[in-house]
């Protein structure tokens, strides 16, 4: 079933991405002090990875908030004169169908996006970029997640970050195979794994999140991920030799860093590896898009792992090791409010 939302995710990027650019604000860009990005789970992951593209805008400064988060700081009045964008992929987080009427109450403009057009948070909301993601029933979004990345690039573009380079589904669909490949040799090696670290800086550090996010969700392995820094700031203390730390980098200068963070730990029997289609570990798949592309070109090895790391656990990628959990711990608007 994963498999073949994986395998859809070209022509969904290549829908979610024509779909925005088609969208056009209610609102003048130039009404903006500053950009308010709302979500959580995978949504406050693809936030996290396009923030670069909305500080190119230059609508002031652009900040991320979960959504509980961003309902305690609205009544400091710091945030007025911000455009506030609410992401759910599924249209009924709780907390962030609270949020958007939190931000609607208090005067803000706010945009609601998502793939549910009947969902709560579409049905609460004003405005609402639609995203043409199609079905995907299940809890480890994979289709959603580049969905809301080709969406959200869009989103940026219309309040006047540079446009990005073209993108094809078929310049996508030449990753699917040998990133499906590539994580499952990977995963072949991780048989005894006891833990994974992901890191990254920036839009990275998006993906880092998502990455690890999908690991846990359908391989049942306790992971983490962190900025680039922050992982070499002491997190580093918490592996072992069984577990695996992957950098994921940009550039000489990052893939040497990460170079040298895998020799001195391989010192204390650890493993790093370097994520970069130039570096010279994982997942070597074809030479990546630019920015903001290259995002899309990381996630989808990831996502290939977590399948990959499931299966070889006996599981179903799609069922999760404790079932619904959304809805045991009430994180999912069950009807419209």
């Amino acid at each position: 079933m994963i498999a073949g939302y994986i395998a859809e995710q070209p022509k969904v990027i290549a829908r979610c991405l024509a779909a925005a650019r088609a969208f056009r604000l209610p609102w003048p860009a130039d009404r903006f002090r500053a950009v308010v990005l709302v979500g959580s789970g995978s949504s406050f992951n693809a936030l996290q990875t396009v923030r670069p593209c909305f500080v190119a805008a230059r609508r002031g400064p652009v900040l991320v908030f979960e959504p509980q988060d961003f309902v305690a700081e609205l009544p400091s009045g710091v945030l007025n004169g911000a455009l506030v964008v609410v992401l759910s992929q599924s249209g009924a987080s709780a907390t962030s169908v609270a949020a958007l009427e939190a931000s609607r109450a208090a005067g803000l403009p706010s945009l609601a996006v998502t793939a549910a057009a009947q969902s709560p948070l579409a049905l609460g909301a004003e405005h609402v970029l639609a995203m043409p993601i199609g079905d995907e029933p299940v809890g480890p979004k994979t289709k959603g997640f580049l969905g809301s990345l080709a969406a959200l690039v869009a989103l940026a573009e219309s309040l006047g970050a540079p446009v990005s380079p073209p993108i094809t589904p078929q310049t996508v669909s030449a990753f699917i195979a040998p990133a499906r490949d590539a994580a499952e040799a990977l995963a072949a090696e991780l048989g005894e794994v006891d833990s994974i670290v992901v890191a990254g800086r920036r839009a990275h550090h998006g993906i880092a999140l998502e990455a690890s996010l999908k690991i846990a969700e359908m391989a049942g392995i306790p992971t983490a991920a962190f900025p680039t820094e922050e992982l070499l700031h002491g997190r580093l203390h918490g592996v072992t030799a069984r577990s695996v730390v992957l950098m994921i980098c940009r550039g000489s200068e990052e893939v040497a860093e990460a170079e040298g963070v895998r020799a001195v730990m391989a010192r204390h029997g650890c493993r790093v590896i370097t994520v970069s289609p130039s570096g010279r570990d994982w997942p070597r798949v074809p030479a990546g898009p630019e920015a903001p592309w290259d995002t899309l070109a990381l996630a989808i090895p990831f996502q290939w792992l977590a399948v990959a790391l499931a299966e070889a656990r006996g599981l179903r990628p799609e069922a999760m090791r404790y079932g619904a959990l959304s809805r045991d711990l009430a994180i999912k608007v069950q009807h419209p409010p």
